[in-house]
């Protein structure tokens, strides 16, 4: 399977996170919060927030979203080629083993864990919407996915300063020798151009996921709760506790750091987390090309690490 123990620990731990920072009013337990409940709901079971709002259609198209991707990353589990995440990172090398099976369910398992992330987003800004976000300190701007998955491509964001130092940063990674990065061993046949395509959905679904549930769940009703500051800070920390260190992951400090830099261009927007799923999304995408430039036969050395969030 895709998940390891670790993970699915640190996503019960941010359901906790959750229903601990969402209430109505800035001193209300969050326990009582129609909109944690709802949050809190999707994020465990796509759709059942919106069942909860009394928005079936709503509720079909999260589940069946779900549903899909989750056949389709079993049935790619399944094949005699998929390469286990184990097997997948050499660590000590910087290696990384592949084929078109595993990317396929890499992909599918992303979408299936965006669609858990995005349904419990929905779920909460959409009953904050049918409250007029009464009691609330923080806006409550609803961003539909499609404008979300069209982010990363949009000249408004493209040519913000905000937008283009980390992306940059990122994009620096493709300068990098096959002595001072993660190299790709491509297995099947596959070519660099294929395992290069496989990166765009699989890290538009991560974007979009974990900007809708960190910055637009997390970040905007931790902020609305304590404070821009504390808000920031622990929506950061949360960020930070979903990310291992495994593999090409970010550990966890410095998937706080990042998440810091998302959440306060998250509340520079007004918290509107478009710009952030830009550049989540680019970043994510120059380290993971910089990895697949080279082959291990390129190296006469191994050196640094890169990390993607």
């Amino acid at each position: 399977m895709g998940f390891n123990a670790t993970t699915a620990l640190n996503h019960l731990l941010l359901f906790f996170l959750l229903l601990a920072g969402i209430s109505p009013t800035a001193q209300a337990a969050a326990i009582g919060s129609p909109a944690g409940w709802a949050a809190a709901g999707s994020l465990i079971l796509p759709g059942s927030g919106q069942l909860y709002n009394h928005q079936p259609v709503r509720a079909a198209g999260h589940f069946s979203t779900f549903l899909g991707s989750g056949i389709a990353a079993s049935y790619y589990y399944d094949r005699d080629d998929f390469i286990e995440f184990d097997d997948r990172y050499d660590e000590d090398e910087e290696i990384i083993y592949t084929n078109r099976t595993t990317e396929r369910a890499e992909v599918a398992e992303r979408v299936m864990l965006s669609s858990m992330f995005y349904s419990s987003y929905d779920a909460y800004m959409q009953r904050r919407l049918m409250q007029d976000n009464l009691g609330y300190r923080t806006p409550a701007h609803y961003e539909f996915i499609q404008e979300l998955a069209l982010a990363p491509f949009n000249r408004e964001y493209l040519t913000r300063w905000t937008t283009l130092v980390p992306i940059g940063i990122a994009a620096s990674a493709l300068t990098l020798g096959a002595d001072d990065s993660w190299v790709t061993e491509r297995k099947d046949g596959m070519t660099r151009d294929e395992a290069a395509a496989y990166q765009f959905p699989k890290h538009g679904a991560v974007a979009i996921g974990e900007e809708a549930f960190f910055r637009g769940v997390l970040n905007n009703s931790f902020s609305h709760q304590w404070g821009e500051w504390w808000g920031l800070t622990a929506s950061s920390v949360s960020f930070g506790l979903a990310h291992t260190g495994d593999g090409m992951s970010a550990d966890a400090g410095v998937a706080t750091v990042f998440g810091a830099y998302l959440g306060w261009v998250h509340q520079r927007n007004d918290y509107r987390m478009a710009e952030s799923v830009a550049i989540h999304f680019w970043w994510n995408v120059f380290v993971s090309l910089a990895a697949l430039r080279h082959d291990p036969e390129d190296r006469t050395a191994r050196v640094a690490i890169e990390l993607p969030f």
